[in-house]
């Protein structure tokens, strides 16, 4: 029962956090035209000054605050307009939402112009272009390795190690007069291998003969281990 009433607050949270989220995502800004100074004739910082310090992006609102006493009205003109502060042919005029405050919203990436609808004001200065940016699309996340997948292989980074198989006995160390030759030591030549070098012969030919391993000793021990534990199990039956 109590879970039940629990449900719909629960229900009613999620809901509230994804509104959030999709708001969070589509955020928009707002912006004063001419920053502090507003929409005036001689700003301390010119309008295409200020519209460069600042980043448009579609969806994103522009305010323009002026003097409605002293005809502060705001046109969107063409490029060619804008620079003849022609005023005949307007492409929109701004509506006032309020007195003294007009609003326009980015519907699209590109170039706009707005204009006095004072010619002379526009002559003056009062204009301003701004550069929307285009909408950049998400880049998918890719898509990470399987766990077990195996990258290249260098043949830098491997070495390989031969291990005897389970159960063999490993052969006792060779005395160091059959241990391997010196790091410097030259491998003999032909003269050493025919008759012609008898003195490396015969300093080889001294070293005599490797002692017997163990190995075949090893192997009756562990035969004769396994018969007696054969014969044993035999006898407890």
């Amino acid at each position: 029962m109590e879970a039940s009433r629990r449900w719909p607050y629960a229900a009613w949270f999620m809901a509230v956090l994804g509104l959030v989220a999709v708001f969070s995502s589509s955020e928009a800004y707002v912006f004063y035209a001419g920053g502090r100074d507003g929409w005036v004739v001689d700003p301390a910082e010119s309008f295409n000054y200020w519209a460069e310090r600042n980043r448009f992006q579609v969806n994103d609102t522009i305010v323009f605050l002026h003097d409605d006493e002293v005809g502060g009205s705001v046109l969107q003109v063409t490029e060619g307009d804008f620079d003849t502060c022609s005023t005949g042919n307007p492409v929109q005029r701004l509506e006032d939402v309020a007195a003294g405050r007009s609003v326009f919203r980015f519907d699209r990436s590109g170039p706009f112009f707005f204009i006095s609808g004072d010619e002379d004001r526009c002559q003056k200065g009062q204009k301003l272009y701004i550069i929307v940016m285009a909408v950049r699309p998400t880049k998918p996340s890719e898509a990470p390795e399987p766990a077990g997948a195996a990258g290249p292989v260098s043949s830098k980074s491997w070495s390989w190690q031969a291990f005897p198989p389970a159960g063999a006995t490993t052969p006792p160390p060779l005395p160091p007069s059959w241990g391997s030759a010196p790091e410097h030591a030259q491998a003999p030549g032909k003269s050493s291998l025919g008759g012609s070098g008898g003195g490396e012969m015969s300093r080889s030919s001294s070293l005599g003969a490797p002692p017997p391993t163990s190995g075949a000793a090893g192997l009756a021990g562990v035969v004769a281990s396994v018969v007696v534990g054969v014969l044993g199990a035999l006898l407890m039956f």
